[in-house]
């Protein structure tokens, strides 16, 4: 996967400038043409880098890269100010601070190019961890982070390969299986997971008037079914079995069984549905299923309440199993529509190069859970905040 690079600046013409020349570069590229939307941008996804102007009303560049590298989960992120501020004194400023790299305008967009190439090569070598884009790095790192520093022949790792398979095939074989069911030893914490919920047919507010949603309108929708709860892993690891489909990592494990299933691309959530005889929801669905006919801005009223939906208030600092706040439930019953993950939905963005994705996180701010609040995401991309649940 290409890297993703957060372009911020107030000037929209040379936002779009700098993302076509990165887009031409095959990086992904997210922009926002102020550092509160930079802000807002980074509550759901972390980019690979940060490119940024200073002379920013409200929050200048200077004080965006002060509170990403004060919170713990951007503080690795590489950040490159672009500014017009070409004073020494300026320049000193950004580089004590500790900046990756300091460009000034006017400049030519390949040395942008290769200031970020650098930085995220550096960014590799301190990790270990391969470039986003870097096939044979990538390769290399899971040859010697799955296997060990020691060669192993092909032979070999194909008889490691059927030899790991054969438990695998005899659990499926023995254990009865109904499509979406997990099957290891202990069964999951919830009977019900696999339950599916019917929204009736009539009209339902969709968006409002605030950021990250539509214009408020009334959408008529026919009656559909939406799964009561996110996909667990232990509904998943059934599809991997059955697929041969890479898995992501931690998707066996026991102790996460009934929690949702993370680290899934837009295709790989569309392509389980399709395996469990299913679909996406789309937004409209997605949306009335979490605020009922009388339009709640959460799914259980109109007021936010804490303790009722694992956000980054709730302050658990990962997933919860499916299920675990039932006072948070929409009027229909369906469960964790607000926080626990971002949920991929079968619609297009605008922009058609993203997909959108619903529900805020366990890592999102409270606002992102509201039931209109709208998110989007190249199709390609993965985090352990982001999942899905099904519909037909």
């Amino acid at each position: 996967m290409s890297a993703i690079i957060l372009v911020v600046d107030d000037n929209p013409e040379l936002v779009d400038g700098v993302k076509l020349t990165l887009e031409m570069e095959n990086y992904q590229v997210l922009s926002a043409t102020s550092g509160a939307e930079a802000l807002d941008i980074l509550e759901r996804i972390t980019p690979d880098l940060i490119l940024a102007d200073i002379m920013m009303p409200q929050i200048d560049g200077y004080e965006l890269y002060e509170r990403v590298h004060s919170d713990p989960r951007w503080v690795k992120v590489p950040f490159i100010f672009l500014t017009a501020k070409t004073d020494k004194v300026d320049i000193r400023r950004g580089k004590e601070m500790g900046a990756d790299d300091y460009i000034t305008k006017p400049f030519d967009p390949q040395d942008v190019v290769a200031a970020i190439r650098g930085r995220i090569k550096r960014l590799a070598e301190v990790t270990g961890r391969p470039a986003p884009g870097d096939v044979l790095g990538t390769v290399k790192y899971l040859w010697r982070s799955k296997l060990g520093p020691m060669p192993v022949p092909v032979i070999t790792l194909m008889i490691v390969f059927i030899l790991l398979s054969i438990p695998l095939l005899v659990v499926y074989r023995i254990i009865p299986q109904e499509r979406g069911a997990a099957t290891f030893d202990s069964p999951p914490l919830r009977p019900d997971v696999g339950e599916m919920i019917t929204i009736p047919a009539g009209e339902f507010t969709m968006g409002g008037d605030v950021q990250g949603a539509g214009q408020s309108r009334q959408v008529y929708l026919p009656d559909f079914q939406i799964d009561k709860y996110e996909t667990t892993n232990a509904q998943y690891r059934v599809f991997v079995a059955e697929t041969g489909r890479p898995a992501p990592e931690n998707v066996f494990a026991d102790e996460i069984a009934d929690c949702p299933v993370t680290n899934v691309s837009w295709e790989d959530a569309r392509a389980y549905c399709e395996w469990a005889e299913k679909r996406l929801p789309s937004e409209a669905e997605w949306e009335k299923a979490a605020r009922g006919s009388e339009g709640f801005t959460y799914p259980w009223g109109n007021e936010w309440r804490d303790g009722l939906a694992n956000t980054r208030e709730y302050e658990r600092g990962n997933v919860s199993p499916v299920g675990s706040f039932p006072a948070g439930a929409s009027p229909y019953g369906v469960q964790d529509m607000a926080g626990n993950v971002w949920e991929w939905v079968a619609d297009e963005a605008a922009s058609g190069q993203t997909r959108v994705s619903r529900g805020g996180a366990w890592n999102a701010i409270s606002r992102w859970a509201q039931t209109f609040a709208s998110n989007e995401m190249p199709p390609t991309y993965t985090q352990d905040n982001l999942g899905f649940r099904c519909a037909r």
